[in-house]
């Protein structure tokens, strides 16, 4: 039940990957791709993604009329969640990593680490399939995505999710959150604490899967993605 605490904004590194900047592309897609000819955009995010989502429904709250967080990211690496010993420590290991890890990054980026690491986070590991693997391994690797997947992996400010949760801007947005109960990087207690938060309408557990809801077990994420636009569209009426 932590509260929101004050904490660094900025990319420690300056580096353009920072939630801010995935705002500004979100809000950027909405209103020049979808381009709704009334009310506003919603977002459905997964993981790490549900940070941006709801930082573009704060920064410009008049475009995004709810948000449905599957999964949230309590961004363990954050210098907030960290104690006082671990931050310099942590820096340290990042700063490593950015200028010795290419080799290990290259090392490691292949089909058969990538299925090992993402059977962790799914609860069927059947759903682990070659065409998955494959779709966030072709990313990996591109030329610079080293430098990329380090410069996120130094990200240890920016927003949380109940700072983001507690801002003004998202008094009148209404944010659904649902969560697989078997994931093992999404502790139950602290989604189940974001309760306290106005914005936050519902909570939806979901039983028998991990980290990718919406991947693993379509069946239980889209009808609640559909419920969710429908009652957000009924409430615009």
């Amino acid at each position: 039940t932590r509260e929101a605490v004050p904490v660094p904004l900025g990319h420690p590194l300056g580096s353009v990957y920072n939630f801010y900047t995935w705002s500004e592309q979100l809000r950027d897609f909405a209103a020049e791709v979808i381009r709704p000819p009334s009310g506003g955009v919603t977002l459905v995010c997964n993981s790490i993604g549900s940070i941006s989502g709801l930082q573009a429904a704060v920064d410009q709250p008049g475009l995004i009329d709810g948000v449905l967080v599957v999964n949230p990211n309590f961004r363990e690496l954050h210098v907030a969640e960290q104690p006082p010993f671990l931050p310099p420590v942590v820096s340290a290991v990042q700063g490593a990593l950015r200028e010795y890890g290419k080799p290990l990054f290259d090392a490691l980026a292949n089909p058969s680490t990538v299925k090992t690491i993402l059977k962790e986070p799914y609860h069927d590991t059947t759903q682990v399939t070659d065409e998955l693997v494959e779709v966030l391994l072709s990313p990996l690797l591109t030329t610079g995505s080293a430098d990329v997947v380090f410069d996120t992996l130094s990200y240890s400010a920016g927003p949380l999710p109940e700072q983001l949760l507690a801002h003004p801007s998202l008094a009148e947005i209404p944010v659904w959150v649902c969560w697989g109960e078997e994931d093992p990087w999404t502790p139950s207690p602290r989604v189940r604490a974001l309760q306290r938060f106005d914005s936050v309408r519902r909570l939806i557990p979901l039983p028998g899967v991990g980290h990718c809801p919406h991947d693993e077990a379509p069946q239980l994420v889209n009808p609640l993605i559909i419920q969710f636009v429908q009652e957000l569209a009924s409430s615009a009426k």
